[in-house]
Parts: C-alpha cells; structure tokens; sequence
C-alpha cells in the first residue's frame, strides 16, 4: 500500500490543469512550455504524471505532429472548468481587496489609441497601486488574446467576430479628413471628393481594419488617391499630416491629440462604424477592467440612429 505522503505527492495539482490546457490549445509541446514558462521536459514530464494518474494517455505523439486522444478531449472540458473556476476564485478575492494592487490588461487597435490613453490615465490617477499593460494590436490579434484570457478588456468594433466574446458598443467611429491648420482644405466645412484628388495621403498600413474602410470610401467615390506616406503608426501619419506634407482620413474618436490639426466633415459621407468594448463571455469583469470600461463609455456615447 502506499503511504499517504506518496499518495499526496503524486495527486494532480493545478499546474498539472495549466500545462495539459496549453499543450491542448496548442498542440504543439514547445510552444506550449514557452507559454506556461517552463523548459519542454519539464513539460512533458509533468503531462506523463497527469496520464500516469489518470491511467490513459491524453496526447498521441507522431512526426506529424500532436493530437488530443479520445479520453485527451474529455479531459479538456473538465479541465478548462476547473481552470475557470480558479481563476473566478482569484478575481473574486481580488475584488475584495479592492484596487490598491493589481493588474489590467487593456488591448486596442491603433485608431482608438486617442480614446484608451487619456482612460488609462485616469484609472491610473485614482487607483495607482495598479500595474497597466496596454497593447496595441490589430483588432483580430485584440480579439483573439481576449478570448485566450490573456487581455482583461479590448476595444474593437460591434458585433465581435470571435463568437466567444461580447461586443458592447460605446461609440460611432466616423472616419474624418485631418488636414494641417494652415492647409487651404481647414476653411471649408465639409470636403468633397473633387479637391481631394490633387492632394498626397499619409494612410495608415494596409492589413489594418481602418485602411479597408478607408480604401472602401475612395472606392465608392472613384478616386485613386496618391499615396505618400503609409505607417501602422497613428503617431507618424499625424506628424506628416502636421508638417503639412499630407493629408489623411482617419476616424474622429483616435485624435485625443489635435494640436495643430483641422479635422473636417467628408462628403458623401463614410459609412461609420460602431466601437465597442469587447468582453470575454462568462467571464467574471475585474474591477479595474470595469472601472476603464466607465472611461471609456463617459467620454465617448454612441450617436442615435
């Protein structure tokens, strides 16, 4: 008979749930070690420990590649439950402690920086015991991480694509021509197609989502338009558009910082777009994902329809 203190040593732990759900959603040994942070046969020997306890192998091993057995996928919905109750748990007890300590991990597109920032700055200014991590991504990337429980809250647009996540719309994204102030375009009101046609544009990189919308509207209007300067970086678009060296289209809610910028109404007007806070579905909200979510909907409101 074994001993008690065997029979304890040998019991499944949690990171035994942790390092079977990242080899599961991988499938893939070592890149699930670098998820976990462990080397990969420490890895491997922990998920032999888990087959040995469970009497069945959970994985088949081949050169071509890594595959969950039959009892390897029902072992996964119990596992993921388990996991999701843990980390329920700890959000739980975290919320009593309230927000002296702590993280919050925001994810965002490029074009919404203008509406993030100045909301991290004020969760920041209230509660700055907690530690921030903001990144900025493509909204597939945002989603995707957000669904892996990697982010805490995301910013996208409505409806989410991923149907694990919730889209909560918090603002129209209109897309806006930006013009430097000294350009002869900032004294009219509203830019038609016509003028645009002799003017360079500093356009944000293609593969990003506000540059198929953009590309969509020069589409529709029939105009191909010279294109100076492209940059997945919001930052240098402006910087050009403010040298006065370009003018660019961009959506009105990003342009926290228009200094030295005339933003003008298009016609006909772009079609806009729904901004959204992205949530992960079932998941318990932390309360520092709630308090920057307040942010976000107390400076921006979507417009009636």
């Amino acid at each position: 008979m074994a001993s008690i203190g065997n029979a304890y040593d040998d019991a499944m732990e949690l990171r035994h749930l942790r390092y079977f759900s990242a080899v599961a959603d991988t499938l893939h040994f070592g890149r699930a070690a670098r998820r976990v942070h462990v080397s990969q046969p420490t890895l491997s020997q922990q998920i032999r420990q888990l087959e040995e306890e469970l009497g069945a192998p959970l994985f088949e091993r081949a050169r071509s590649g890594v595959r969950l057995t039959q009892a390897g996928e029902l072992f996964r919905t119990y596992a993921s439950r388990a996991l999701e109750d843990v980390d329920a748990g700890r959000v739980a007890v975290g919320a009593l402690r309230g927000l002296t300590t702590g993280a919050l991990r925001v994810g965002y597109p490029p074009s919404m920086r203008g509406v993030v920032l100045p909301a991290l700055a004020a969760v920041l200014r209230r509660h700055p015991g907690l530690v921030l991590s903001a990144e900025e991504a493509v909204v597939r990337r945002v989603e995707r991480r957000l669904a892996d429980g990697r982010l805490d809250v995301g910013l996208g647009y409505a409806p989410a694509r991923s149907p694990d996540l919730e889209a909560e719309p918090v603002f129209d994204s209109k897309l806006a021509l930006v013009v430097a102030k000294g350009h002869p375009l900032a004294k009219l009101e509203t830019v038609g197609a016509k003028p645009l046609t002799q003017e360079p544009f500093a356009l944000l990189s293609r593969g990003l989502r506000v540059r198929a919308r953009v590309d969509a509207w020069f589409a529709a209007i029939r105009i191909a338009p010279h294109v100076a300067l492209e940059s997945n970086a919001v930052a240098t678009v402006l910087a050009t558009v403010r040298a006065g060296l370009a003018v660019t289209v961009l959506p009105e809610p990003q342009l926290a910082d228009a200094a030295g910028l005339a933003v003008k109404r298009l016609s006909p007007a772009p079609r806009a777009e729904l901004a959204a806070l992205l949530w992960r579905k079932g998941a318990p909200r932390t309360p520092a994902a709630e308090l920057f979510a307040a942010e976000v909907r107390g400076a921006r409101r979507p417009s009636k329809r």
